[in-house]
């Protein structure tokens, strides 16, 4: 009867010990995936500023080439009129 004891209670204390390191490598995984998906957030957070700023340089830039391809209609416009001959650009695009 006194083997079967302390059998049973090795065998709970070994099995306790098992569910216990089972449950710090749960934990440890769970906060290394958290730790990734920071560092992603934290990426992502990043690349999405950067995305932004590229597509308001973008727009500037097309901003800038409408306003000059305005200016270069206008002054050919003008040196038209004061006799100047200017060919036409067909099928050029700016």
């Amino acid at each position: 009867m006194a083997f079967w004891l302390l059998r049973e209670t090795w065998g709970a204390v070994l099995s306790r010990k098992k569910e216990r390191t089972e449950t710090d490598a749960n934990i440890s995984l769970i906060d290394g995936l958290a730790r990734r998906i920071e560092t992603l957030e934290n990426r992502l957070s990043t690349q999405d500023v950067r995305l932004q700023q590229e597509v308001d340089l973008r727009l500037r830039a097309q901003e800038e080439a409408s306003a000059l391809r305005t200016r270069i209609r206008q002054l050919e416009s003008v040196l038209r009129q004061l006799g100047a001959v200017i060919p036409e650009t067909d099928g050029v695009s700016a």
